[in-house]
């Protein structure tokens, strides 16, 4: 398998690592629109020979002459760039894959999986297969939804949390992954899927308390924007009334981004001068948010995945769940990352291998659309952690 991955941040460079070690890895590619980004990895021995171009993605003429060749484009840049790079891998006659999706591009419009997943009957046409929102959550989060519904009879709710902890203290209460995408999470209008529709809710509202395993423990936890509440109701394979999303966050954090946004600081247009200079107030408070990786790792502390699937089985109502929770420490070892970059770039590897044995495609697929058994196989031969439960719904 030919691999080409566009964006070499925090989470390309994670990806790349867990590709060298894989067999079924051939060739590698690593484009960036800062080269000497992906240059620095080839210096890096291993397995596969890696590739570096300097690349906008931007540019589609030179996007599809960069992937023509390689057998699947990962996109780790922005989600705002999925459309075009699903649509240059179609030029380039290559499959497809990303971790996450766009909010809507208008206010009120179509969430973007949903752009995305209208795609299908062109790469059906094609032969083409693209596998999007495939990394941690969304991606194994909906494979281990999939795999609790298929043991019950009918499903009522499908429940999704996640917390990080670090015990860095420049960074307790910010998010470990890109900052701009974190803001764009919290501030798009969240969606659950309720009674065979969407609803759209307030930013970062109906909080509650959610007990995680140990060492996490109880956390806050609010409503955020996520593509698993539009395409579990799609491919879940059974119907179900209620699909909702929920991330632990630092209140106060929450209270004054809510507050900011309100008050339309954080619109795009805004602008504060800073010296001579006009700047987005959105862009310079982003900047104070610190860069996990430009700290000192291993960082301290754990990333945890809850899934609950709400349903009945021979007549009795019970809860089924799955708990993944990994240290940052950990991650270190393997990847020299954090857990969030680690898990995410898991998701998406196991993803490829999937699409590698021909077990998904032709078309647009989201993870539901996966075999669970082989995609927890791929999760358990690297060593990671999964914990299922059952107790009485109510």
């Amino acid at each position: 398998m030919r691999v080409a991955i566009l964006g070499v941040g925090g989470l390309g460079r994670t990806l790349a690592s867990e590709l060298r070690t894989d067999p079924r890895v051939t060739a590698l590619l690593l484009a960036d629109q800062k080269g000497e980004r992906a240059r620095i990895l080839t210096a890096i021995r291993g397995r596969v020979a890696i590739e570096a171009r300097q690349l906008s993605v931007e540019d589609a003429t030179a996007l599809e002459r960069t992937i023509r060749g390689y057998d699947v484009v990962v996109n780790t840049t922005f989600p705002r760039y999925n459309l075009a790079i699903m649509a240059a891998a179609l030029q380039a006659g290559a499959d497809y894959l990303d971790v996450s999706a766009t909010g809507p591009r208008t206010p009120a419009g179509k969430p973007g999986v949903l752009e995305q997943l209208d795609l299908d009957e062109r790469f059906r046409s094609a032969g083409r297969t693209a596998l999007v929102s495939m990394g941690l959550d969304p991606g194994m989060s909906s494979v281990f939804a999939r795999a609790a519904a298929d043991t019950l009879d009918a499903v009522d709710a499908v429940r999704i949390r996640t917390a990080s902890t670090t015990g860095a203290a420049e960074i307790r209460s910010f998010p470990l992954y890109s900052r701009e995408s974190f803001l764009e999470d919290t501030l798009v209008p969240p969606t659950l899927w309720l009674d065979g529709r969407l609803q759209e809710r307030e930013p970062l509202g109906e909080e509650e308390d959610f007990a995680f395993p140990p060492p996490i423990g109880t956390q806050r936890a609010f409503l955020v924007s996520h593509e698993e509440t539009k395409t579990i109701p799609r491919f879940l394979g059974k119907p179900v009334r209620r699909v909702d999303y929920k991330v632990a966050l630092n209140p106060e954090l929450v209270r004054a981004l809510v507050a900011l946004h309100r008050l339309g600081l954080l619109d795009e247009g805004r602008t504060i001068r800073a010296g001579e200079q006009l700047v987005p107030f959105r862009r310079a408070l982003l900047a104070a948010f610190p860069e996990p990786s430009a700290l000192l790792l291993p960082l301290e502390g754990h990333e945890a995945l809850a899934v609950e699937v709400e349903g009945s089985r021979g007549g009795q109502r019970l809860t089924r769940r799955a708990d993944a929770v990994f240290s940052h420490q950990d991650a270190n070892r393997r990847r020299s990352t954090n857990a969030v970059y680690y898990l995410t770039a898991v998701g998406a590897a196991i993803g490829l291998a999937l699409m590698d044995a021909k077990t998904v495609g032709p078309g647009v697929v989201s993870a539901e659309a996966l075999d669970p058994a082989r995609a927890m196989a791929e999760w358990e031969a690297r060593k990671l952690p999964l914990v299922w439960s059952e107790r009485p719904a109510g």
